[in-house]
């Protein structure tokens, strides 16, 4: 399984693009270079008051298929 670490800052305000439909998916630059557009509702259970913050790790099969993501811990 492959894998990248993301760094997800998406404001309150930006996501409210996701929830009106003006966009369907997120573009995120992982630590390593790589670009990766993801569908906006997978980051909907990470979501605040102040919006999407924090890292991530996506695990996606050798197709580029998401399978998970998870936040990192800040240890």
């Amino acid at each position: 399984m492959k894998y990248a670490v993301l760094d997800v800052k998406i404001t309150r305000n930006e996501f409210l693009k996701y929830y009106k439909g003006v966009a369907s998916r997120v573009s995120v630059r992982a630590r390593d270079g790589r670009r990766f557009h993801l569908p906006a509702s997978v980051f909907t259970r990470f979501l605040s008051h102040h919006g999407v913050n924090g890292s991530f790790i996506i695990y996606f099969s050798e197709e580029g298929k998401l399978i998970q993501i998870d936040r990192m811990s800040n240890g």
